[in-house]
């Protein structure tokens, strides 16, 4: 006579046991290898694995309004930061400029002084 069916399944509790060890082990190792907090939420989310009661949409609102709350004070400083990059870069070319018109006067000192030579 074939097993019962009941036999082979283990009991809904041991089951439940599995799957919440299992759940905190992928936990583990997405925080692991997470480069962010966002990118590892965004991972446990993807696998299905995220902490009880933690709603990814409502976490990802809540990330975008602070983003726009701090995206003026941000404008400012990129600006900034952009017209000093500009101001050293052109500081650079000029200094280039000169180290070339310089080199330049030494090899035009140095052809004339061997020509003085050779004519005495």
């Amino acid at each position: 006579m074939p097993p019962k069916i009941t036999d082979s399944r283990p009991n809904a509790e041991a089951t439940h046991a599995v799957e919440e060890q299992t759940a905190s082990g992928a936990r583990r190792i997405v925080a692991t290898y997470a480069e962010d907090f966002l990118d590892g939420v965004t991972l446990m989310s993807m696998l299905g694995v995220t902490p009880q009661g933690f709603v990814y949409k409502r976490y990802v609102e809540d990330l975008e309004q602070a983003e726009e709350e701090e995206a003026p004070t941000k404008a400012t400083k990129k600006k900034s930061t952009k017209k000093a990059a500009k101001k050293k870069a052109t500081k650079k070319k000029s200094t280039k400029k000169t180290t070339k018109k310089a080199a330049k006067k030494k090899a035009t000192k140095k052809k004339s002084t061997k020509k003085a030579a050779k004519k005495s």
